[in-house]
């Protein structure tokens, strides 16, 4: 039996070359996962434009009949409709080709236009944002936004535009979080401090909103409606409430907070 190579497409080849050499040059180590992106299906396209077709046929039956209640809805319904269609579809083509990727020790975007994205687990700052969306009370979806700013201060921005956000959102705050939590440790414990926005950890002591609280005061670090609270011992208002999608790496603050926190506690009793 022989066995014959699939033939790719060259810009295929070449995007996997181009992604392949972009992560070696940045030490970027072995590949995990890559994510496409997500696409709206071709076949619901086709039918929206076929409903949109049928919209504008009976727009023309309704202006070659006279009958005004006709031609005017589905006049209105071919509008709103084939623009919609339309939208979807531009998007789809915008979409086309890009990919998240995840190696050992960063990631590569292939965004708009083919443009290729690096960036590193320990010098990137990551921000999360999370938000399960209502209709009337009922649950309809949840949209994940992360931004990835790296120490220069250029951002790339990862919505929910690739597969399985979840998968790949709790991938990247892990991976930052194994990269960079030991060396922020290691500073509070060198008797530094680590900032995260609005919030200061050292090795004593929490400070926020101007104020500085001694970590043998925190009750409770509370993660709520997209908040993070700073629970403060016989006070009524917490040291802060701040929105955890202006935390950078918020999965290393938690954890080095937390860890702070329990050490100040000391053991359970």
């Amino acid at each position: 039996m022989t066995s014959r190579a699939v033939e790719q497409p060259m810009e295929a080849v070449d995007m996997s070359a181009m992604i392949g050499s972009a992560a070696q040059q940045a030490g970027l180590g072995g590949h995990r996962a890559a994510y496409p992106a997500t696409m709206f299906p071709e076949s619901r396209l086709k039918v929206g434009a076929a409903v949109t077709g049928v919209a504008v046929l009976l727009v023309l039956i309704g202006l070659a009949t006279g009958t005004i209640l006709l031609w005017a809805f589905a006049g209105i319904f071919a509008v709103v409709f084939g623009v919609r269609v339309a939208r979807v579809a531009l998007l789809n083509r915008q979409k086309r080709g890009q990919q998240l990727h995840l190696y050992e020790q960063g990631l590569v975007c292939v965004g708009r236009n083919g443009q290729i994205t690096v960036r590193r687990w320990d010098s990137s700052a990551v921000y999360q944002n999370i938000v399960r969306h209502y209709r009337n009370g009922a649950y309809t979806h949840t949209s994940y936004h992360y931004r990835l700013v790296d120490p220069a201060g250029h951002e790339i921005a990862l919505a929910g535009g690739f597969a399985r956000p979840t998968e790949w959102g709790q991938a990247i705050q892990q991976a930052v979080t194994d990269a960079q939590f030991p060396h922020a440790m290691a500073t509070v414990r060198a008797g530094g401090a680590v900032r995260f926005g609005d919030i200061t950890l050292a090795l004593h002591t929490v400070s926020a909103s101007g104020k500085t609280v001694p970590w043998s005061q925190i009750q409770e670090i509370k993660v709520k409606d997209g908040r993070v609270s700073l629970r403060v011992e016989g006070r009524w208002l917490s040291l802060t409430t701040t929105m955890v999608r202006s935390i950078p790496n918020f999965f290393v603050f938690h954890a080095l907070a937390e860890r702070l926190r329990q050490a100040a506690a000391g053991p359970a009793r």
